[in-house]
């Protein structure tokens, strides 16, 4: 039986759990299982493959504390204002039997939707998440390019993966299947964007995250994206999954992307809108300041009104494929 859950530091203040001043308030329940040891997983970019004294209670650069089960569940059985609960897995043995008594404990006792991000081991798995109710899963696909991801997944594979990603699709239904990219690993633009059009036709929903090197991981002296790179693939990113442009609408040099051959007022238009700059993720999903932070630069804002904050940055981030 699970004693206790981690939660991140946002979603435990805002359920009374520690205090802490914040800017913007979650508007998911973001969990995660809690495990003593290392995740078994060997992401080169990931905290938890890699605990350290320094490191253990982070994911990203988001602090993960430690509560007692029965005292998260009570907290969020009585707290207003969450839109969904969000529950993250790392690999270690058993995490499948007490994921599914986590999901339970949560099930019985709040009325919200819930997420799972997992890297499910087949068939067995996703219907097991099904049939408790979990209303989508997020599978980390993080690397774009099959060599890459080979390189810096281990010991996941990038076939398998893509088998895993259309069997949950398969029994999950499309658009209740997301994908994690993480852009600043080092997939050339162009790579990223292809693989976001190929998820797309499998019924795949994309969820950007920016690369943050972290303390204790092999990527720890690695860069942060530039701000302006990734700016351009939240707009081409946006684009494609809405239908607006196609992958021969996209112009690259030496990869890296340098133009959009539609219509300039269409991409005006929906620069303006800021749309394409808050948090891709299941609905609900606001993540706020996981990849910066609130002093910027930011990456993906919470809320249209924080990017609206920012429109002549995000103008002037864009310049470039406006000319």
């Amino acid at each position: 039986m699970i004693r206790y859950v981690r939660v991140s530091i946002g979603t435990a203040a805002k359920l009374g759990l520690t205090k802490m001043k914040m800017l913007v308030e979650p508007t998911t329940a973001y969990l995660m299982m809690y495990y003593p040891g290392k995740c078994m997983a060997q992401c080169s970019f990931c905290t938890q493959a890699c605990i350290s004294s320094t490191n253990s209670s982070y994911l990203s650069r988001i602090i993960w504390p430690k509560y007692e089960l029965n005292r998260v569940v009570n907290a969020l059985a009585s707290s207003k204002g969450f839109k969904r609960v969000c529950i993250q897995t790392i690999v270690y043995p058993n995490m499948i039997s007490e994921l599914f008594e986590l999901i339970k404990a949560i099930k019985s006792n709040v009325e919200l939707p819930i997420s799972v991000s997992i890297h499910p081991r087949g068939a067995d798995d996703i219907r097991g998440l099904k049939e408790l109710g979990v209303d989508r899963i997020g599978i980390g696909l993080d690397v774009a390019s099959p060599q890459l991801f080979n390189e810096l997944k281990k010991p996941f594979k990038w076939d398998r993966t893509m088998r895993i990603i259309d069997l949950s699709v398969k029994i999950l239904g499309e658009g209740k299947v997301t994908c994690h990219l993480i852009y600043g690993l080092g997939d050339s633009d162009r790579d990223f964007l292809e693989t976001i059009y190929k998820l797309k036709i499998k019924g795949v929903n994309t969820s950007l995250f920016a690369f943050t090197p972290m303390e204790g991981t092999p990527l720890e002296k690695s860069r942060p994206p530039n701000p302006s790179r990734y700016r351009a693939i939240q707009l081409a990113h946006y684009l494609i999954v809405n239908g607006i442009a196609s992958l021969s609408d996209f112009k690259f040099e030496d990869g890296i992307l340098s133009g959009i051959d539609i219509d300039r007022r269409i991409i005006i238009e929906v620069i303006e809108s800021c749309i394409p700059f808050i948090t891709r993720g299941c609905p609900g999903c606001n993540r706020p300041f996981y990849n910066e932070s609130p002093r910027g630069p930011i990456y993906n804002y919470p809320s249209i009104e924080w990017a609206k904050r920012d429109i002549k940055l995000i103008r002037e981030q864009l310049r470039h494929l406006l000319r």
